[in-house]
Order: structure tokens, then sequence, then C-alpha cells
């Protein structure tokens, strides 16, 4: 296993993305935190793209995790995250008699759900 970690930064007026693939591990977050440190003030919002990570391990989660406290601390900032690991569904439920598929799941209305890192 390699802990080769590659990293690409887009700015965008006051949006940057940041693209990690790899392997992402405790060690690159002082990299990481370096080049978001070195962005223009102007920029304000931080969005983190994981999907060319390999996996996500718990090194690579809690490298985010300490990113994000970082950028929240120094710029009072906001950040999203989208990573292939992510999954969230929307279903709306009608008030209409459910069908007999549907029997089996609790009525709830705008249904959110999701796996989390």
């Amino acid at each position: 296993m390699t802990d080769h970690m590659i990293h690409q930064l887009e700015v965008v007026g006051a949006t940057a993305t940041l693209y990690v693939s790899g392997t992402l591990a405790y060690e690159h977050v002082g990299k990481l935190i370096e080049l978001c440190g070195a962005m223009p003030s102007r920029v304000r919002t931080l969005r983190v793209d994981l999907h060319g990570l390999g996996q996500l391990s718990a090194d690579a989660t809690g490298a985010v995790r300490m990113l994000l406290q970082h950028w929240r601390e120094s710029r009072n900032g906001e950040y999203r995250l989208s990573t292939s690991h992510m999954v969230a569904t929307l279903r709306e439920v009608t008030e209409a008699t459910p069908s007999p598929a549907m029997w089996s799941v609790p009525r709830v209305n705008d249904a959110l759900t999701a796996t989390y890192l």
C-alpha cells in the first residue's frame, strides 16, 4: 500500500475546491493546511472532493476532520464535503394508500436516508 497523496486546488471567486486522491493520512494534513492557508482571503467556502481516494480509512477521515476544523477556525468559513462514500436519497411519500411493497416501511414525509463518513 502506498502513502502517496495527490492534490489539486481550484479557486473560483470566493469558493475553492480541493481534490484529493491516492492515500490520505494524518501525515498529509500539514501540507493541506499550508495549501489552504495560502489561498486569497476572499475565499470563504472550501469544498473537499474525495472521489479519488482509494479508500476512506480512519486516518483519512481524521485528516479531513482536522483540515475542516482548521478551516473553520482560521477563516470562519463554510465547507462542503463530497465523496463517493456518501450516499443520500430523498423520497417523497404521497398521502395516497401505499403499495404493498411500502407497508413494511414507516411512513415519513421527505425521508432522508444517508450513510455518512
